[in-house]
């Protein structure tokens, strides 16, 4: 009989899986052979020696051709460029807020700071039954009229907000468009939402439906915002208390599992 051959879509995926297979294991220590490689990851040698070839040839791999030593390269960080410490607690917060959703029904999200404005990069909209839109997510909410964003602008270290206050002073002389028009009642504002431990921001002009939003800490850093949205009405005293310290205990779970993920990752841990 006649061998099968695979078919040639799945055995490029298959190549794809094995060189990032080789880039793990090399991951862990500094040196490989190829012996060792073959023992590590169960590839045949042949293989393992045509996914060094191809990544010595791009650059993430070098050899000392005498001693048979393969080793990663500088070149390797490069892929590492577009993961954030923003990018992790977003892939961590979105299934902390996605189980919160579908606990209290009402939609999650979580937005991180984006220059001078919170950017929502989850929005479980999408998977709460009593949601007001489809979705949130790209969102750009402003700092000082949103719940994300005084919640940020109440726990973030002081050095950081008034570099946030400068940059939106700067806005508003470039743009006449005032964003600070009462830096005092801001500020009240802020000392509120630092106490109480949480923002709200009721209906308004422009927006119908009514935020509570808590700050995930890192240290005394806002890694991001933890955000629950209702119908403008329903933000209510009793909602508020209802759901402000739940949201509370998602926000500090959050923050404790994501600076200890960010610990070990920082320390070489996998």
């Amino acid at each position: 009989m006649g061998q099968t051959r695979d078919n040639p879509k799945t055995e490029s995926i298959r190549a794809i899986s094995r060189a990032l297979l080789i880039l793990r294991v090399m991951n862990g220590q500094p040196t490989w052979s190829l012996h060792d490689l073959h023992l590590q990851t169960g590839l045949p040698k042949s293989t393992i020696f045509r996914i060094l070839h191809t990544l010595q040839q791009d650059g993430y791999v070098s050899v000392e051709g005498s001693a048979g030593v393969y080793r990663l390269t500088a070149k390797i960080l490069e892929m590492s460029g577009g993961y954030t410490d923003k990018s992790l607690l977003v892939e961590m917060g979105s299934a902390a807020a996605l189980k919160l959703t579908k606990t209290i029904k009402w939609p999650v999200a979580i937005g991180v700071l984006d220059g001078d404005a919170i950017v929502v990069r989850y929005s479980g909209m999408p998977y709460s039954p009593v949601a007001a839109h489809a979705t949130t997510l790209g969102q750009r909410l402003g700092l000082t009229t949103t719940a994300m964003g005084q919640a940020y602008l109440a726990f973030c270290p002081e050095v950081e907000r008034e570099i946030l206050f400068d940059m939106l002073r700067m806005q508003g002389a470039s743009n006449g468009t005032h964003v600070l028009t009462d830096e005092e009642a801001l500020l009240h504002t802020l000392r509120n939402v630092r106490t109480a431990g949480h923002a709200v921001r009721q209906p308004n002009a422009l927006r119908r439906t009514a935020t509570l939003a808590v700050p995930v800490l890192h240290g005394d850093e806002v890694a991001g915002l933890m955000g629950m949205t209702t119908f403008g009405s329903l933000m209510t005293g009793a909602t508020i208390a209802q759901f402000a310290p739940v949201l509370k205990d998602a926000a500090q779970s959050l923050g404790q599992a994501y600076s200890e993920r960010l610990g070990q990752l920082r320390s070489g841990q996998s």
